[in-house]
């Protein structure tokens, strides 16, 4: 019996230590200022404190400002503070709206604010908000993947890499490749992100450990689910990922950026963002997650 006892308690122990990491939802609120025209909400970005953020709309706005939060941390609202409506390379805002969809949103060291477009595929750096950004290629869209599906998972590195995941492939059956940029201009491909059912990535952000956190969305026809995994990097290159959170059916709406920080205690914090699609049956949401590992 008491053989029994020491391996029950030395089992729960071992489970314990070697229990799979998990993104755990901490904060929700709905977020709607009064702004004409707010929504299509598709990138994200949080300062190293988890206090100031910028945010991208899929009609070229910037909007930014800063995260509401009790004594304790807890995330209660965000304050809209700026709204900018973005120029695209050729110094205009262009009709229809897809020539100015921006969705992938990645702010570097060097205080440049980088965005991918869907509707034509590039990433905009604007070193000024206000002005005329210039744009670089992105990889070739896989030939048989859907029309409306581009880059949207979007991530710069602490190195200043910028890695990109396309939201479609040539089958269901295929992985998602994650890019990264060469100094040439060139894109590498340099490791598989598996397929999970429906779910096609549509965020990215690197974490202050230096893991890239993917943000996937799947639509049932009815209601969406959300799933969060994290791509482990070692030496700067990709070795392996981890599941980290699923949602249930319709537990949050269309989550598309995700912004990865550390709160004070050291623990890693995820905010998500969710696209409205500007549709009068969806709201715009933010949800905090918190990991434990």
């Amino acid at each position: 019996m008491r053989k029994c006892l020491a391996v029950t308690v030395a089992l729960f122990y071992a489970s314990s230590l070697f229990a799979a990491p998990l993104a755990v939802p901490v904060a929700e609120f709905e977020w709607s200022p009064d702004v004409d025209g707010f929504g299509g909400i598709s990138g994200l970005e949080v300062d190293a404190k988890g206090i100031r953020f910028h945010a991208v709309s899929d009609d070229g706005v910037l909007y930014s400002g800063s995260l509401v939060r009790g004594e304790d941390g807890q995330l209660t609202g965000a304050k809209l503070e700026n709204s900018v409506q973005l120029l695209m390379e050729n110094g205009k805002r262009p009709d229809p709206k897809r020539f100015r969809d921006l969705e992938g949103l990645a702010l570097g060291d060097d205080g440049a604010l980088r965005m991918s477009a869907e509707g034509r595929a590039r990433i905009l750096t604007y070193s000024d908000a206000t002005g005329t950004p210039t744009a670089q290629t992105l990889p070739k869209r896989a030939r048989h993947a859907p029309n409306n599906v581009g880059f949207e998972a979007f991530a710069i590195s602490k190195a200043g890499k910028l890695f990109v995941i396309p939201e479609g492939s040539n089958t269901i059956r295929e992985p998602f490749p994650i890019y990264r940029n060469a100094e040439n201009g060139t894109w590498r491909h340099i490791y598989n992100f598996p397929r999970s059912g429906g779910f096609r990535p549509v965020g990215a952000d690197f974490g202050p450990d230096g893991h890239l956190y993917v943000l996937s969305r799947s639509f049932i026809g009815f209601a969406f689910l959300t799933r969060i995994d994290r791509v482990i990097f070692e030496a700067a290159r990709p070795k392996r990922h981890e599941h980290l959170f699923t949602s249930s059916i319709g537990q949050f709406d269309n989550l598309e950026g995700i912004a990865a920080w550390h709160d004070a205690s050291g623990a890693t914090r995820l905010l998500a963002v969710s696209d409205d699609n500007f549709s009068r049956f969806q709201r715009t949401i933010m949800v905090e997650f918190l990991l434990q590992e």
